[in-house]
């Protein structure tokens, strides 16, 4: 399962997803896209409108189903636009890290995103944004790795748990 769950917007890109899902449409793979947003009913007719059998479209679910959601994904999507990677650090990635996801990030290499996945190899694949090439690409070695990321998971114990962010949030404000 390529999983998308989130906002369904402007800002993600999630053409890309479908294009990605139509390329990869003879491999057994199903895209689940999960969420709402104004995008939403564009994206459902793009894969209506190319017979694309491979991609399912889902609401949101409830915060308590979260995990179980996460844990189902063999890759997760967190897929923006260029430019869109450093003004609003993805809240899913945390929890896709959490649960040592795979993840396909779509950032460019000078943004936040784009650095932590080169700080932390291994954290998640980091490809170009509004490309399906890459996406495809990207997507292809995510579901090449072992499913249970340690190298996310464990970052996200060390770097992500509640006293640590509180701690670097003094530091910060301290100067």
């Amino acid at each position: 399962i390529v999983l998308y769950s989130g906002n369904i917007g402007e800002k993600q890109g999630l053409e890309k997803v479908i294009d990605a899902a139509e390329r990869l449409r003879d491999r057994p793979l199903i895209f689940a896209i999960v969420g709402q947003g104004g995008g939403k009913a564009r994206l459902e007719n793009m894969a209506r409108e190319r017979g694309l059998a491979n991609i399912k479209f889902l609401p949101l679910q409830p915060y308590d189903a979260l995990p179980a959601l996460l844990k189902m994904g063999d890759c997760h999507l967190v897929v923006q636009k260029r430019g869109a990677a450093d003004a609003v650090l993805p809240s899913k990635l945390t929890n896709i890290l959490a649960v040592g996801g795979n993840a396909v990030i779509t950032a460019e290499p000078h943004t936040e995103l784009g650095q932590l996945c080169a700080r932390y190899p291994g954290i998640a694949v980091c490809v170009e944004p509004e490309s399906t090439d890459a996406l495809v690409n990207g997507i292809s070695q995510a579901l090449a790795m072992p499913k249970n990321n340690t190298t996310a998971r464990e970052y996200a114990e060390r770097t992500l748990n509640k006293e640590n962010v509180l701690r670097q949030f003094i530091a910060d404000i301290r100067g």
